[in-house]
């Protein structure tokens, strides 16, 4: 390989190969926010449920109870469809998330394969040495 002016273009050729950690960088920085984001998410989730669960768990208890018979009848008259509602919307916002996570994960496996493609179609097996 001849150079018309040496330092020029090694400079630039020096400039060529930064891309490779400029694309690791953007993209492990990009990777690692959304992992953090996906783990917080998950803590938030449990946490919050853990202590509502045990905070309504408690009421419930609390005034089934009670000997009030109007106020134990209202609440297990209650009870089993709130419960079942309850459920099902946590059921709900799972798979609606569980959705989010497929998707974007599915979008990622195709930019790999994209990427994987132009490597193949652009750069013979011996050039990439």
């Amino acid at each position: 390989m001849s150079f018309d002016d040496a330092d020029t273009d090694r400079a630039v050729l020096e400039e060529y190969k930064k891309t490779c950690s400029i694309i690791f960088g953007k993209a492990s920085h990009s990777q690692m926010r959304y992992l953090q984001a996906s783990v917080e998410l998950q803590q938030s989730l449990l946490n919050s449920c853990d202590s509502l669960l045990a905070q309504q768990t408690r009421w419930f208890e609390e005034n089934l109870s009670q000997q009030d018979g109007k106020s134990i009848n209202v609440i297990s008259l209650n009870l089993k469809t709130f419960v079942h509602g309850y459920t099902a919307t946590v059921d709900m916002a799972m798979t609606m998330l569980s959705i989010v996570y497929d998707f974007t994960t599915t979008q990622i496996e195709r930019y790999r394969k994209l990427i994987d493609m132009l490597n193949n179609s652009y750069f013979l097996p011996e050039l990439r040495k």
